[in-house]
């Protein structure tokens, strides 16, 4: 997604806090919990916006076909002033055949086989990053795991992996308002985009195309032509689009569940007694998911008149769903700021509805397979303190250094 100042910008800049802090960035659900109580889980902003903060106001939002994107074709620009580009911003029907074609990827056969190959490379990049004894989850760990599976999904050729991961982990910034990216960064965004959709145009003409992409040309004509060339506009803007949404998330997942874990050792050592097994390390991803999650907005605009818990609606305006404070409602997840993997909550982590994560079995998988792996070593904090990523909408962890152990024998 790409961020604009009629969305973000002044949206964001509305609420009773500064998103460009460092405080912010750190630590934003102190400040979400003093617009709840201040506001309520639905505060209205000068401009008559209408951001939701609490779970089952999130929960009705993101399922009712009142509140959507506002764009019928990736050629719209949404409600909120952002350039569609792909099916991930557009509402039904446009959206539903184009999630269809994705959601072939997705088959039950090929899940398998990826819980498998994801394993083995979890495994290998663990016993890898442990050699010398200390290492950093999230560069050694997340990233290149997060790189591998998504390229594989997409069907990205092993000799364009490298340059894809690198643009992979630029494009999320993009997602960020404007005015908190520097000039510099704008560039090597801009630049990035355009590289990854190179890439993946050089894929296209492949013959032996596989995963994702495979998926999305399976009964199309990309042929020259005006109908070829916008259907190969759509497939690399689609397969740009998944990156972004699915490369930065796992990276997050993982390590703000690892950072989790780590602050909390009396969860950390509950779960590494079960051995820990591939049931609760799976279980736990779900707390994890609730407590930290990797993307902490999801934009809506009412697209007729509706209400949000008795708060009215107008057609046309900005809703902004914030995942993270929703995750952490007192209403609805008792001690809601503590870590507790005995819960089994139904968080809204990946969205809800219509626009559900379609990535989200993949990145459970990843998650759950980096710590069965990780926590036999061990692993205790070390090195500078945690710092997370100067994203506002994206939350990760720039870095986790670890010591890990040897297996025990």
């Amino acid at each position: 997604m790409e961020a604009s100042d009629t969305f973000i910008d002044g949206l964001m800049g509305q609420l009773p806090f500064d998103i460009g802090t460092e405080e912010f960035v750190q630590n934003p659900y102190r400040h979400y919990e003093e617009v709840r109580r201040s506001s309520g889980p639905v505060h209205r902003t000068p401009s008559g916006d209408v951001v939701v903060l609490g779970y089952p106001e999130a929960k009705a939002v993101l399922s009712d076909p009142r509140f959507g994107h506002g764009a019928q074709t990736a050629q719209d620009a949404t409600g909120y002033g952002v350039p569609a580009r792909t099916f991930l911003l557009t509402d039904p029907p446009g959206h539903t055949r184009q999630r269809e074609r994705v959601r072939r990827a997705f088959t039950a056969r090929e899940m398998l086989s990826l819980r498998r190959r994801i394993g083995e490379m979890a495994a290998g990049l663990v016993a890898e990053a442990a050699r010398s004894g200390t290492a950093d989850i999230v560069a050694e760990v997340a990233r290149p795991l997060s790189a591998r599976v998504v390229a594989e999904v997409i069907g990205v050729p092993d000799d364009l992996r490298g340059r894809f991961a690198q643009a992979a982990a630029l494009l999320v910034r993009g997602m960020d308002p404007p005015g908190v990216l520097a000039p510099a960064t704008r560039e090597r965004i801009a630049r990035a985009r355009v590289r990854l959709a190179r890439d993946i145009g050089v894929a296209l003409r492949r013959p032996a195309g596989t995963g994702i992409l495979r998926a999305l040309t399976q009964g199309r004509a990309l042929a020259q032509g005006p109908d070829g060339r916008a259907a190969r506009a759509e497939t690399v803007a689609t397969c740009a689009q998944l990156v972004a949404a699915g490369y930065e998330t796992t990276v997050g997942l993982i390590g703000n569940g690892t950072h989790a874990l780590l602050r909390h050792p009396d969860q950390l050592a509950w779960l590494a007694a079960t051995g820990p097994s591939e049931q609760a390390c799976a279980a736990a991803v779900e707390e994890l998911l609730r407590f930290d999650p990797p993307i902490q907005m999801a934009p809506r605009c009412a697209l007729e008149d509706a209400d949000i818990a008795g708060t009215p609606v107008p057609r046309g305006t900005v809703v902004a769903v914030l995942l993270g404070a929703a995750n952490r409602d007192p209403r609805v997840f008792p001690d809601p700021h503590r870590l507790r993997l005995d819960r089994r909550p139904r968080h809204l982590a990946f969205g809800l509805g219509s626009h559900y994560c379609l990535g989200a079995a993949l990145a459970r998988l990843e998650a759950t397979a980096a710590l069965a792996h990780l926590l036999p070593r061990r692993p205790r904090p070390t090195g500078p303190p945690v710092s997370y990523s100067p994203s506002r909408v994206a939350r990760s962890v720039q870095s986790l250094h670890v010591r890990l152990h040897p297996l025990d024998t």
